[in-house]
C-alpha cells in the first residue's frame, strides 16, 4: 500500500514530507492531480499559469500523462528548470526534451519558454534569459525538481562555478554556472538553471525521484551537517518528495 503523504523523521533529519509509493504509476497519477489543480486553480484566478519542470528520463511518464489531461493549456505556460548549453538538436536539450514528451494531445497548444540562446557560453546569456523569465508569472505556480546521484537538483552541482551565488537569497530568476565535469554532468558543463532563491519563492515545488539509490543520496543529503546542494535547497524550501521504486 502506498503511503502517500508519509511524513518521516530520522533521528535528528529535518522533517521531510515523504510521498511514498509502490510503484512509478500510482506516482505519476498522484503528481498529475496535483500539480493539475495547482494549474487550473491559477488560471481560474483570471491569470495565466506557470510550470517549471525538469528534464531528465524521470519525469517522462509524467509529461506523457499530463499532455493527456483536460487543462486549460492555452493558458499555461511551461518554463526550464535548468538547461545545458546545447543547441535544440543535441540529445541532452531538456527543452527539446521537455516539449517531444509533453508539447502535444491536448497540451498542443501550451508555450514553452527555454533558456538556450545563441551565446556562446551561459554566463554571457543570463540578462537576456532573465529578461525571457521575466514575462512569465512569478513565482512560478509550480516546480517540478530532479535528482542527480552527485545530489544535484536543478543544475546546482557541487562544486560547480556559481553555486554560491546561485544560493544567494537576492540572485536573480536565472544564473549561469559551469559545472566541475563528472559522469554525471558529461561534456555538458556549462549550464543555466534557476536559482534557489527563484525556486524557494514558488509557493508549491516537488521533487520526483525513483529508485534506492536516488533515496539513500537524499535521505543523506537532508542529514543537517550535509552541504549537498538538493539538502541545502531543502534548508531554505522544504519541499514534497514523491519517491517509487
Amino acid at each position: 500500500m502506498a503511503e502517500n503523504g508519509f511524513t518521516s523523521q530520522m533521528g535528528d533529519w529535518t522533517m521531510a514530507n515523504w510521498h511514498r509509493f509502490d510503484n512509478r504509476e500510482a506516482m505519476v497519477t498522484a503528481l498529475k492531480s496535483v500539480i493539475s489543480d495547482r494549474l487550473s486553480a491559477a488560471v481560474a484566478t483570471g491569470r495565466r499559469a506557470s510550470w517549471a519542470v525538469s528534464g531528465g528520463s524521470t519525469p517522462a511518464p509524467l509529461f506523457q500523462a499530463m499532455r493527456n489531461g483536460l487543462l486549460p493549456w492555452g493558458s499555461i505556460d511551461v518554463a526550464l528548470v535548468d538547461e545545458r548549453w546545447v543547441p535544440l538538436d543535441h540529445p541532452r536539450s531538456n527543452e527539446a526534451f521537455v516539449a517531444a514528451n509533453l508539447q502535444g494531445g491536448e497540451a498542443a497548444a501550451v508555450t514553452i519558454a527555454g533558456m538556450k540562446t545563441d551565446h556562446a557560453v551561459a554566463v554571457e546569456a543570463a540578462t537576456a534569459v532573465n529578461l525571457r523569465y521575466s514575462r512569465l508569472v512569478q513565482p512560478f505556480d509550480s516546480i517540478l525538481l530532479g535528482l542527480g546521484p552527485d545530489g544535484h537538483t536543478a543544475s546546482l552541482f557541487p562544486g560547480a562555478e556559481g553555486l554560491e551565488a546561485a544560493f544567494d537569497p537576492a540572485a536573480e530568476t536565472c544564473v549561469a554556472l559551469k559545472a566541475v565535469r563528472s559522469e554525471v554532468t558529461g561534456d555538458e558543463i556549462e549550464r543555466m538553471s534557476l536559482s534557489a532563491a527563484a525556486i524557494a519563492r514558488a509557493p508549491h515545488v516537488t521533487l520526483m525521484i525513483t529508485g534506492a539509490e536516488k533515496k539513500q543520496v537524499l535521505e543523506e543529503a537532508l542529514q543537517p551537517n550535509s552541504d549537498l546542494p538538493v539538502g541545502r535547497l531543502h534548508k531554505m524550501k522544504p519541499f514534497d518528495i514523491y519517491w517509487a521504486p
